[in-house]
C-alpha cells in the first residue's frame, strides 16, 4: 500500500463535504492518523481471492515448540496468518516478520488475568516456519473449524475517543464525532482487521498499537463475546517482536 497515496484520495474523496470544508484542520489531524491495514474476510467462495490465512484449525508447530497453555489447559487457536502473503500488501508500511506464518492462540476460556506487567499469559503470538507441520491437538482443546480468510489492504481511521483526539475533541465533540464518523463511513468495512485501528472503541492499552482484531465465525462460541484483538507495545511493532502481545475481549 503506498499510504500518502491512499490518504490523498481519502482527502480527494472529502472535498465534496460541507462538514470537511467547514473544519479543514481538524480533516488534516484526522488524516495525519489514519494508518495502513489489511482487512480479512472469509470469502463466500473458496476461489474468490488466495488464502492468505486461516481462521480457526490447527496449527503448524515445529518439533520442539509447545502448543502455547493457559495454567495447565491448551489455547485454542484463532488466526494462522501466511506473512510472505500478507506483508506485499503494505509494503514498507509491514513492520512483521516478511515470511513464515503467525499463530494467534488465546485462553478459550478467557479466566487469564491481564495482570500488571508487560505481556499478556491468556494469549500467545508465535512466528514459525511456513512448512511446519500441523500438530495434532492435544486433550482439552478447543477447535474452530477451519476457515479459509483473503486479504486485502485497507485504510483504517481513529475513532473519536482516541487519545489523539481528545483535546480536539473536548474542544468541539460534535464536530470531531460527525467528521470522524463520515471519514470512517467512507472507508471499506471489514469482518476482521490486521494492524490499523479498531473498528469499534476498546480498553485502552496505553503505548499498545492493534495487532489483530477478530469477530466470531460460524463454529465459533463466545457467548456474549463478540471479538477477540490482539495489541502490542509500539516499539515490539516497529521491531517485529511477538512476545509480550496482549489480548482485549469485546463483549456486545
Amino acid at each position: 500500500m503506498d499510504l500518502s497515496r491512499a490518504v490523498a484520495a481519502l482527502r480527494a474523496a472529502l472535498a465534496d463535504s460541507p462538514r470537511a470544508q467547514g473544519a479543514p484542520d481538524l480533516v488534516e489531524q484526522i488524516l495525519a492518523l489514519v494508518r495502513p491495514s489489511i482487512g480479512l474476510a472469509v470469502p463466500a467462495r473458496r476461489r474468490d481471492g488466495a488464502v492468505a490465512g486461516w481462521y480457526g484449525g490447527l496449527p503448524g508447530l515445529p518439533d520442539g515448540v509447545p502448543w502455547p497453555r493457559h495454567q495447565g489447559r491448551p489455547m485454542t487457536l484463532l488466526a494462522r496468518l501466511d506473512c510472505a502473503t500478507l506483508a506485499p500488501l503494505l509494503g514498507p508500511e509491514w513492520t512483521l516478520p516478511r515470511d513464515g506464518t503467525l499463530l494467534f492462540f488465546a485462553d478459550e476460556w478467557f479466566h487469564a488475568d491481564f495482570g500488571a506487567g508487560p505481556g499478556d499469559d491468556g494469549c500467545a503470538v508465535l512466528h514459525v516456519p511456513v512448512d511446519a507441520p500441523d500438530r495434532a491437538a492435544p486433550a482439552e482443546a478447543v477447535l474452530i473449524p477451519a476457515l479459509p480468510l483473503v486479504a486485502a489492504p485497507v485504510l483504517a481511521a481513529p475513532d473519536y475517543s482516541e487519545p489523539e483526539l481528545a483535546a480536539a475533541f473536548s474542544t468541539d465533540p460534535i464536530r470531531v464525532m460527525g467528521l470522524v464518523t463520515e471519514i470512517r463511513d467512507r472507508l471499506p468495512t471489514v469482518r476482521h482487521r490486521l494492524l490499523g485501528w479498531p473498528d469499534s472503541p476498546v480498553a485502552e492499552l496505553a503505548g499498545h498499537r492493534l495487532l489483530l482484531a477478530l469477530e466470531a465465525e460460524r463454529g465459533t462460541a463466545w457467548g456474549e463475546l463478540v471479538g477477540v484483538s490482539f495489541w502490542i507495545d509500539g516499539p515490539d511493532l516497529a521491531a517485529g517482536r511477538l512476545s509480550r502481545v496482549r489480548r482485549v475481549l469485546d463483549v456486545a
